[in-house]
């Protein structure tokens, strides 16, 4: 009992860090200052895979593979300039594709029809902002096309997911990871080809409160699995 008692302070603890060190990066953003951002974006994914280190008994390879791509987009998208943003986008690229495919081991996804009438909506939607985008060069347009397709897959699996098992706690927090991913992109889109003049001020310190709700959620739900598998 004292060695459990002592292990969920620890992990309390680490999630005390992970919402601390997301604070002072949020913060950064908002009074744009790089030193910080430099320091503080990549330590939220670093604490997350600490804690998921401590807390899981698997230990999946998965998770710190997607966890540190999550690390690597933060870091070239810091300096908000179109080359970087390109290499970002990469980076995101296979971020995304890990998610992805983690994500379908985990819930097992079997049956995909109700995974595509899902994303249809979504499709939709991202194409639509797409296409009244300027300003975009080609190489970013392609990758823009492949990410919407990624976060509609995204989308797709959450809602009929949610929707094929609802009631179960796992999936709550798959819901909540997915309502928050789509959000999130929304806001980065945004603040990248429509208001950049504003986005230092107003759409980055959002993006990033979000970016650190999304990837707690995504633990989250990578812990619930694991435990309910554990069973």
């Amino acid at each position: 009992m004292k060695i459990f008692n002592k292990e969920n302070n620890l992990e309390k603890l680490i999630i005390g860090l992970y919402f601390t060190v997301a604070a002072v990066e949020v913060t950064a953003e908002l009074f744009s200052n790089k030193a910080f951002l430099f320091i503080f974006k990549p330590l939220i994914s670093i604490v997350l895979m600490v804690l998921y280190w401590n807390t899981s008994i698997r230990r999946n390879p998965l998770f710190f593979w997607t966890i540190l791509f999550s690390l690597i987009t933060n870091v070239f998208f810091i300096p908000n300039t179109e080359k970087m943003l390109f290499f970002g986008l990469i980076a995101f690229f296979i971020h995304r594709l890990l998610m992805i495919y983690y994500i379908i081991k985990l819930i097992k996804l079997k049956d995909c029809i109700p995974l595509f009438i899902a994303m249809i909506p979504f499709i939709f939607f991202f194409f639509y902002l797409l296409s009244i985008t300027s300003e975009i060069t080609t190489r970013s347009y392609v990758i823009l096309i492949i990410q919407n397709i990624l976060i509609s897959i995204i989308a797709g699996m959450t809602l009929s997911n949610y929707v094929m098992n609802y009631g179960k706690r796992e999936n709550t927090w798959f819901f909540i990871f997915g309502l928050l991913s789509v959000t999130q992109y929304f806001i980065v889109f945004i603040e990248k080809y429509y208001l950049s003049d504003l986005s230092p001020i107003s759409f980055r310190p959002l993006a990033m409160i979000l970016n650190t709700a999304v990837y707690y959620a995504f633990y989250k739900f990578v812990m619930s699995i694991e435990r309910l598998n554990n069973n």
